[in-house]
């Protein structure tokens, strides 16, 4: 309290920097006591800062809303700088003053995005490029003065409106509060949509004219089905829709599902949805299957607890590689090319082990022999190899011992 006293000695002979250094020392002591920002957005005020005051008494209002003296100063202080006698002056400091200046940012930015922003406001802020602008609301319409001639006719019209509201939302009225804003109220009527007009076409994919299942947008803008777009990146680094280049995206790898129409398809379609992941986890047990439509690499001889390292670049070997990743068994089959079959009768399971991926989409596959089957039925999925395979298994010593053994028998009795 004493460097309070103290500050107040000081302002009254004038020393108003004396009685600001005074305050500044009791508010790092205790910032968040509202009575030091008070007395000194008094200070500043008396000593012609009116904006920085202005601040301040906005600051000591946002610690203690019920604080009538500076709701008081703060309105006396909007009152000045917004009354009609004094707006021309308001508006040529405004202009030249940096606190007010917008730079390129505000210039792109809409209209209903600055009401937005001072939506408690008629009067907003100025921005000043290469020539001043003055944008002004007046009856509830937006005018810009593109150049300094016109701020006459500007001031003329402002004249005849007093502009009454402020910007500070602790200094509105309990009715003002309680009465939602034209955004608002926006919104909310916006978050309802009649289901009559939500239709299951404007959330299918254009690849495989299904209801989007964990949809990916591209940098493009088009969003498609997760494993519809991986199938296509496959074979060309572009856009499936406007053949833009996404050989940045593949580079990342990541496929991030677009929350949005996520949300949108679970509130407004959740029947459909519902169908279409019965449909996925239908598709995804059919290839899970370990001897039923077992994948097959057509490439080189394979052999049980051996590695056999791959370098996987055809579009149909990445697919398969991706479904027996996305499956959870992490194993195909290995068999050598034979001219009249397409692939020889015996073969070797494989295990994944690790895979790592190329920016280009190619991928180095760590796999290791587990055990020999026999093919029983070959057939065709998506561009590779399928097969319908039994367990090879050797005949055990312990057969052989009995055998040998029966006959021996057999020749000492003849």
């Amino acid at each position: 309290m004493l460097r309070i006293y103290r500050a107040e000695s000081y302002a009254s002979l004038q020393e108003f920097k004396s009685a600001l250094d005074e305050l500044n020392a009791v508010t790092a002591k205790m910032p968040n006591w509202p009575e030091v920002y008070f007395r000194r957005a008094t200070i500043l005020n008396n000593a012609g800062s009116v904006e920085d005051a202005l601040k301040v008494f906005l600051h000591c209002l946002s610690l203690d809303e019920g604080f009538v003296l500076a709701k008081v100063e703060a309105k006396k202080i909007l009152h000045n700088l917004l009354s009609p006698e004094n707006i021309s002056e308001t508006l040529k400091e405004s202009a030249l003053n940096t606190s007010y200046v917008r730079n390129k940012q505000l210039k792109h930015s809409s209209a209903s995005e600055m009401e937005e922003s001072y939506d408690c406001l008629q009067l907003t802020p100025v921005s000043v490029l290469e020539e001043p602008q003055v944008i002004l609301d007046i009856g509830g319409n937006l005018q810009r003065a593109q150049s300094a001639n016109s701020l006459d006719s500007v001031e003329k019209d402002a004249k005849d409106n007093v502009l009454k509201r402020v910007s500070s939302e602790p200094l509105l009225s309990g009715q003002e509060k309680e009465t939602p804003k034209r955004n608002d109220t926006f919104s909310i009527t916006c978050g309802i949509v009649p289901e009559n007009l939500v239709d299951v076409t404007d959330f299918e994919c254009s690849l495989c004219l299904r209801l989007f299942f964990h949809p990916v947008t591209t940098p493009c803008g088009h969003t498609f089905c997760k494993k519809c777009l991986q199938r296509c990146l496959d074979h060309a680094p572009e856009c499936p829709l406007c053949k833009e280049n996404l050989t940045e995206f593949l580079a990342r790898g990541e496929y991030s599902t677009t929350r949005l129409l996520e949300d949108l398809i679970l509130k407004y379609l959740p029947t459909e949805l519902s169908e279409r992941k019965r449909i996925n986890d239908e598709e995804i047990a059919e290839l899970s299957s370990l001897t039923r439509n077992v994948p097959i690499f057509v490439c080189t001889l394979a052999y049980p607890t051996v590695p056999c390292p791959l370098h996987v670049f055809e579009p149909r070997y990445r697919l398969m590689i991706r479904r027996s990743i996305e499956t959870g068994t992490k194993q195909f089959g290995m068999c050598v090319h034979d001219p009249q079959n397409g692939f020889a009768d015996y073969g070797c399971l494989l295990y994944i082990r690790n895979l790592d991926y190329l920016p280009d989409g190619r991928s180095v596959v760590d796999t290791i022999g587990l055990k020999r089957f026999q093919v029983i039925r070959r057939g065709m999925k998506d561009g590779y190899c399928t097969a319908d395979i039994e367990d090879l298994e050797d005949i055990k010593l312990k057969k052989i011992e009995e055998r040998i053994k029966q006959l021996s028998e057999n020749h000492e009795s003849d």
